[in-house]
């Protein structure tokens, strides 16, 4: 089925977060001004204590040199890239470069204690990528290098979110940047993050890449394909990005970020395979795609979906893991069945298959208590079915879970920020006007709340026959179950 339009979509015809710059002697530069244009939903506010200049050599190293202000004396990387950090020199205005010291894991800059210093090193990223081999840290993608800022950006210990460090890119004509670190606000072609959020940065990579920008509903998603064969060509992969990020917005009214990465990096296999997200200060998903997959793959792929459902809430405390995969679990099939990508039963079908593995066992202690696969994704899911179904039976339908998660999004509430659970709550039962969320919470987070599936499929009328879903219209809640199908006419 043709998806259904949701919002312009435009292919631009240049790069907005990913790009390169001929190779040249970098040194950081003083703040200038920022062309016109919205910031709101742009990179961190408060004091600059680091301005990193940074250049890729295109063959798997980086030359950094960098300015920070009293930044303290103990310096990091991820775990395990300090091995693979070389030549660090540091100086205080006016003094001379001295050889920086290394401290286990640290490194000492005594000079950064006192006030303003300068530093100067290289990082093996490939060397490093191809040892530790952690897309959280740093890996070898054939020709390109996955690795978040946090793993070259020799950074302040402290992670209390105190100020934020900035930082370009250079690299050569053959290779580009890209990364989901949201840009700047005052200044072109550079990227600002908090410290806190430094240390679960998005996916950034380096490479002979492929980049397309496409704009969706408010949000520039910025499409970086790496170099390998692939059975579907860059426009196929850009219709599958763009239908995504429709079917996204459709349910959250807009789509979650002014900018998001997707990195498509080609695997073996017929299949869509691996998908991750991170989203500490901006938002950027890895995905791999086989080899051999057929553009028909693409299109009943759901990966994608729920990957970008990640951006449109917040990042929480990891008690709640829960509520981050379970909504996207609950949310992807019925985004991806509103925008006529997946059949309304193939969408039903799905959860009647899977939110068994949500119930609870025996020892279950409550959603924030039992960490394990099925509580967290499918007992998740359950959570936020039974709350939308009890929002619009409260509600007389006026409301249902996609207002209460609009209004979370609307106040700031996406993924490269951190909330409290509660206070995303409070702003969604704000919003629909009954504590639904806080309520379930409170029932289920600690305790292990059974529910009677079968009982809940007959008031919705989900009725399971023969590997298949049909519909009973005359079940009691049958207009809740088609209106969570269902775009809100009013556009609310």
């Amino acid at each position: 089925m043709k998806p259904a339009s949701v919002g312009a979509s435009v292919l631009l015809a240049s790069a907005l977060a990913c790009g390169h710059t001929p190779t040249r002697t970098a040194s950081p530069s003083p703040p200038d001004a920022r062309r016109g244009s919205d910031s709101s939903r742009r990179g961190p506010a408060g004091p600059v204590v680091g301005e990193y200049a940074v250049r890729y050599d295109g063959q798997g190293e980086l030359r950094v040199e960098a300015t920070l202000d009293r930044s303290g004396r103990v310096l990091t990387v991820e775990r395990g890239v300090e091995d693979f950090v070389d030549d660090l020199e540091i100086k205080a205005d006016g003094a001379e470069w001295t050889r920086g010291e290394r401290d286990g894991r640290s490194f000492l800059a005594a000079p950064c204690e006192l006030g303003p210093c300068s530093l100067r090193y290289r990082v093996r990223l490939r060397a490093a990528a191809r040892a530790i081999g952690d897309l959280d840290v740093a890996s070898e993608e054939g020709e390109v290098i996955e690795a978040p800022p946090s793993s070259w950006l020799l950074a302040p210990e402290r992670r209390d979110g105190g100020g934020r460090v900035r930082f370009r890119v250079e690299t050569t004509e053959s290779t580009r940047f890209c990364t989901g670190v949201l840009r700047s606000r005052e200044i072109e072609g550079a990227w600002d993050i908090a410290l806190g959020d430094l240390w679960t940065s998005p996916y950034s990579v380096f490479g002979p890449l492929r980049v397309r920008a496409l704009e969706e509903s408010g949000g520039a998603v910025e499409l970086a394909i790496a170099p390998g064969a692939l059975a579907v060509s860059d426009d196929d992969l850009a219709d599958w990005t763009r239908d995504s990020a429709r079917a996204v917005a459709g349910y959250f009214g807009r789509f979650p970020l002014a900018e998001a990465l997707v990195l498509v990096v080609p695997s073996r296999g017929r299949w869509i395979g691996e998908g991750k997200t991170l989203s500490g200060g901006g938002g950027a998903i890895f995905i791999r795609v086989g080899e051999h997959a057929p553009k028909k793959k693409l299109h009943e792929d759901w990966v994608l979906v729920h990957e970008m459902t990640h951006l449109a809430f917040p990042t929480v405390a990891r008690e709640h893991d829960w509520a981050e995969e379970g909504l996207a679990t609950y949310v992807e099939p019925f985004a991806r069945a509103r925008a006529g990508i997946l059949s309304i039963e193939d969408a039903w079908l799905g959860l009647a298959d899977g939110l068994p593995n949500g119930l609870p066992t025996a020892g279950d202690r409550g959603l924030d208590r039992t960490p394990t696969w099925g509580r967290t994704y499918w007992g998740g899911a359950l959570f936020y079915l039974l709350a939308d179904v009890e929002i619009r039976k409260r509600t007389q339908g006026r409301f249902g879970l996609e207002h209460a998660l609009r209004a979370i999004l609307t106040a700031g509430g996406d993924n490269a920020h951190r909330w409290a659970l509660d206070d995303a709550f409070d702003v969604g039962d704000r919003a629909t006007g009954v504590p639904v969320l806080r309520e379930l919470h409170r029932a289920m987070g600690t305790s292990p709340h059974p529910v009677d599936l079968d009982a809940l499929w007959r008031e919705l009328g989900v009725v399971r026959a023969s590997g298949a879903i049909r519909f009973d219209d005359a079940a009691p809640l049958a207009a809740i179950r088609r209106a969570i199908t269902t775009p809100d006419p009013r556009g609310r």
